[in-house]
């Protein structure tokens, strides 16, 4: 009678452990499969975040450049504002 409980518990054993096996083969090919496509995801924000850098770059010099022909402006209009002045003071005296 033991040897068919033993012989029982022996194949249940088998059965389990080779379950347990198959499922942890099952197990590491899915989360292999997951790094693999975060690491894609991660590649395509690094090309995302290199394309928005270089956007901001690109807008920062356009910035720039507004700013240095507004500043060009002002001086213009400063000069214009002195000889307004002057002809002003010309005809009050």
């Amino acid at each position: 009678m033991w040897e068919y409980v033993l012989g029982g518990a022996t194949v249940f054993g088998l059965i389990v452990t080779l379950g347990a096996w198959i499922n942890g083969r099952m197990t590491r090919k899915v989360i292999v499969e997951h790094f693999k496509a975060m690491n894609e995801r991660f590649a395509k924000l690094d090309e995302r975040f290199i394309k928005l850098n270089e956007r901001f770059q690109e807008l920062i010099r356009q910035n720039q450049e507004l700013l240095r022909q507004h500043q060009e402006l002002i001086k213009q209009h400063n000069e214009l504002i002195k000889q307004h002045n002057e002809i002003l003071k010309r005809i009050s005296t």
